[in-house]
């Protein structure tokens, strides 16, 4: 009985010195999501074209990200596809001679939330007593900021068949999340190229 006692304490002491998960880090990544198109053969890719800025959404007109933090991306980007095979073609009047063509969009917004009056909330009619529910008696506002980054591949070879009428898009990525201040969102940002490309082992040309 004792050495029963001795190893179900030795277990609760060890379970009790676990390191609980540090709940601040489960935000401090983005989060990447990728797809692509299964019929797309990536290896007979050569040569890609790669704006020089990120088209920013949302805004009632198309503006473009230009500065310094949106070169990094787009290096981040071009580093990615150069280590995979493919040549960059930098001359903006032969992009029709890639094969495929990569585009970045960058979206940034503020979600502002405002609570107040009655409201059923979350626990069963009972629970604190015999109220059939529970509100907040003045206004409550917040507002968090959030942002995203999406990368696309489209199929550029495909515009030489004169029955096609748009160009497939062979893969896409996003890469979603708070939007913090400063560098740090940048690194953020940055980093998620990287975990994209790396969740895209199929991105390879065959020379």
């Amino acid at each position: 009985m004792r050495k029963i006692l001795f190893f179900a304490c030795l277990l609760l002491g060890l379970s009790a010195c676990e390191k609980d998960p540090d709940m601040n880090k489960l935000d401090a990544d983005l989060v990447v999501y990728t797809d692509y198109d299964k019929d797309a053969d990536f290896g007979s890719y050569k040569t890609y074209f790669l704006p020089d800025s990120i088209l920013e959404a949302g805004g009632h007109r198309a503006t473009y990200w230009k500065d310094e933090n949106a070169k990094a991306i787009l290096n981040e980007v071009a580093e990615e596809m150069n280590s995979r095979g493919y040549t960059r073609i930098l001359d903006p009047e032969k992009k029709d001679e890639a094969s495929v063509g990569v585009q970045l969009s960058y979206v940034a917004q503020t979600t502002q939330v405002t609570t107040g009056g009655y409201w059923g909330g979350w626990w069963d009619y009972g629970f604190w007593g015999p109220w059939s529910g529970w509100y907040y008696p003045y206004p409550v506002t917040y507002s968090y900021n959030t942002n995203t980054l999406v990368m696309e591949m489209v199929d550029l070879s495909a515009g030489t068949d004169s029955s096609s009428k748009n160009l497939p898009v062979v893969w896409y990525a996003s890469a979603s999340g708070f939007q913090y201040s400063g560098r740090f969102n940048q690194s953020l940002l940055e980093d998620a190229v990287v975990q994209a490309f790396e969740q895209s082992p199929y991105i390879k040309s065959v020379n």
